[in-house]
């Protein structure tokens, strides 16, 4: 029997028919003890055969009966084999049953399940849970494969521990994943017999959303103009995770300081304008700026945030705007020089782009001046509120930035009165003539005074200062009517001079005075009208009584003015006729320059001259009234007409129970081209 490093074979029993060979294996040759036999004759030779249960594992030498293996015997693969060995001399044959066991040579390293062993691990695992288990196998048998587990570097934080028997690893204390995010460990599998093997064990530690975002500053801070555009960067805000993963994804957002959505932030923290801004409406913004992690549900998120000061920088954007009145008062006697207005302004816009400053525009800048800082009007040319009682003043106001803005605003400046202008009559002296019977009440003239002032330094009063006698005579002091107050006796005054004053409303009125002479005189009836329709001198009519007042009772004027010379009594003679002579001024020129020449026929009428249809007069016992004036006729080819004016006699000069007709006849004479009524 050999042996040698590969397994050792034995036998342990052999059974079989008489005469059967006892056989001895060892190592990998069996050598048969029939050797040892001293046989004789053709009968001693004997031959051996493997009938069964080689697995070719295994050959028997024909002639030395030696068992021999044919291969490496490897017992974790198969440790038992049981052959059938025949020995056969020629003439008999024995059958022998030759089981083998193979016995273990510790030829195995043991072996890991895994070549490397990867373990995830989340950092919030609780200390002394099991975390991991690790395998291996040794293939010997007895304490060839037992197997003993350690670690080959033992870690100094020791935050490990494995069971030596079990290989189960076991954390020792707590796990921070941003502290130390895996462990690399070299684990040893030692037999019994002094096989080992090695395998690395690496523990990933997995993250758990246990860290808050962190801004890399506690505030921002960004100064900007304010006409930037709609998506303009602003400035870039910066935070950052421990965690890992989705636990360190980041999104940010605006959480207060914006309620007008003027600013946006995008995922990677650029702080954005939205909108157009405006540093009139806002020129300070702080914002609250958000970030947060993206942890997946059903883990906490975790929100920081940071304080971001926007200031925007002024643009010239904004006109000066006006906020004083648009109408100011300046007596016109107002001393040169002195401050009558202040145009004021206010710019939105901030610094040089504020500041404002003044000017006059227009026609009116030898009368008014403006403080070019402080916007102030001054007179500067003497006013006349009488030569123009208003202003207009184009005030403008330029900002000092670049390009200038401007606005105006147009003043008005009302020129107030002072009572600078006494009344003035129309005229200095009124001649009037009335008849000494006119009634009590009647208006005689009207005078007239204006004043160049306004409100009630132009408001007259009239009164009469001297000259009325007995008060004959009053005055209306709004309208200037003087009327008779009382009956007028031409024996007792026949002329009047009155002396009207014309005096303002103002506190220190002004007065002037024009003088009424007023002469009474006798009663007009009624003023006889004729009508002549030739132009010039030609058509100048003249009037003469000619005939019907025997007694003289009345008198006639040229101008037609027919009046009562006496006092008449009815019951002598109730009426008459008097007859009235007009007579046009080319029949009394040519009467006054050449006498008249006999003619050799008689002369011939004139184609129609005018015609009078009688007219009435009545006289009653408040005065005559004419009832029946309307008259008419033809004078070549047209038509005229006349209207005596209705006269007023005062009851004085008549009976008070009396009517006294008159009928006034009118007769033509062709020589003169007169007409007589």
């Amino acid at each position: 029997m050999r042996s040698d490093r590969s397994e050792t074979g034995r036998v342990y029993g052999c059974s079989g028919r008489s005469r059967s060979p006892w056989l001895l294996l060892a190592g990998f040759e069996c050598v048969s003890a029939l050797n040892h036999l001293h046989s004789t004759g053709p009968n001693a030779l004997v031959t051996y055969t493997i009938i069964s249960g080689a697995d070719d594992s295994f050959r028997v030498d024909p002639e030395s009966g030696d068992l021999i293996a044919t291969k490496r015997l490897d017992r974790e693969r198969r440790s038992k084999y049981s052959l059938l060995v025949r020995a056969d001399d020629g003439q008999q044959s024995s059958d022998v049953r030759v089981n083998i066991t193979v016995s273990d040579v510790n030829d195995h390293a043991p072996k890991f399940s895994r070549s490397v062993y990867t373990f995830d691990i989340p950092e919030d695992t609780t200390p002394g849970s099991i975390v991991a288990a690790i395998l291996a196998s040794d293939s010997d048998s007895g304490t060839n494969g037992e197997i003993t587990y350690s670690l080959e570097d033992d870690p100094d934080d020791a935050t490990f521990i494995l069971n030596p028997v079990t290989g189960v690893f076991n954390v020792s204390q707590p796990l921070d994943f941003e502290a130390q995010q895996y462990y690399v460990l070299s684990v040893r599998a030692a037999d019994g017999g002094g096989q080992a093997s090695s395998v690395r064990v690496y523990f990933n530690v997995l993250d758990v959303n246990d860290n808050r975002p962190v801004f890399n500053a506690t505030s921002y801070s960004a100064s900007v103009l304010e006409n930037l555009s709609p998506g303009t960067s602003v400035l870039t805000v910066a935070a950052s995770d421990a965690d890992n993963g989705p636990n360190a994804l980041l999104a940010y957002g605006i959480a207060s300081g914006d309620p007008q959505d003027q600013f946006g932030i995008t995922p990677y923290g650029v702080l954005q304008t939205r909108k157009v801004l405006d540093r009139e409406a806002r020129s300070f913004y702080n914002l609250v700026v958000t970030v947060s992690d993206q942890a997946p549900p059903p883990a906490p998120r975790f929100t920081s945030s940071a304080q971001v000061s926007i200031i925007l920088l002024d643009v010239n954007d904004c006109a000066p705007v006006f906020t004083s009145q648009t109408t100011a008062y300046v007596q016109e006697s107002t001393a040169l020089d002195t401050a009558v207005f202040t145009a004021q302004a206010a710019d939105a816009d901030s610094g040089p782009n504020s500041y404002v400053e003044y000017s006059l525009t227009g026609s009116h800048g030898n009368k008014f001046s403006v403080g070019a800082v402080d916007g102030v009007v001054r007179l500067v040319g003497e006013l006349d509120r009488e030569e123009m009682a208003n202003y207009t003043l184009t005030v403008v106001a330029m900002d000092k930035g670049q390009p200038a803005l401007s606005s105006a605003m147009e003043v008005t400046m009302v020129v107030l009165d002072v009572n600078d202008n006494t009344p003035s009559f129309s005229q200095n002296i009124y001649d009037v003539e009335i008849e000494e019977d006119t009634l009590s009440g009647t208006d005689v003239l009207q005078v007239f005074a204006s004043d160049a002032d306004e409100g009630t330094n132009g408001q007259i009063r009239f009164s009469i200062a001297s000259g009325n006698r007995n008060d004959d005579f009053r005055i209306d002091s709004v309208t200037g009517v003087i009327s008779v107050a009382k009956p007028l006796d031409r024996e007792a005054w026949a002329s009047y001079s009155l002396v009207v004053q014309a005096a303002d409303r103002a506190s220190s009125p002004r007065v002037d005075r024009a003088t009424e002479n007023l002469k009474d005189l006798p009663i007009n009836i009624l003023q006889v009208v004729g009508h002549d329709d030739d132009s010039g001198l030609n058509g100048h009519l003249s009037y003469s009584l000619s005939g019907g007042d025997e007694e003289g009772c009345f008198s006639l004027t040229s101008s037609g003015q027919l009046r009562l010379a006496r006092t008449l009594d009815r019951e002598a003679r109730d009426h008459y006729v008097l007859l009235i002579t007009a007579i046009d001024s080319e029949a009394i020129l040519a009467a006054s320059t050449s006498p008249p020449q006999p003619s050799a026929k008689p002369p011939q009428p004139t184609p129609a001259p005018p015609t009078f249809q009688p007219a009435h007069v009545n006289c009653g016992n408040d005065g005559y009234i004419l009832t029946g004036y309307a008259c008419g006729g033809s004078y070549n080819n047209k038509t005229s007409f006349w209207s005596p004016a209705a006269p007023f006699l005062s009851s004085e000069t008549t009976e008070r129970q009396s009517r006294l007709q008159f009928r006034l006849k009118c007769t033509v004479s062709a020589e003169s081209r007169s007409t007589a009524l």
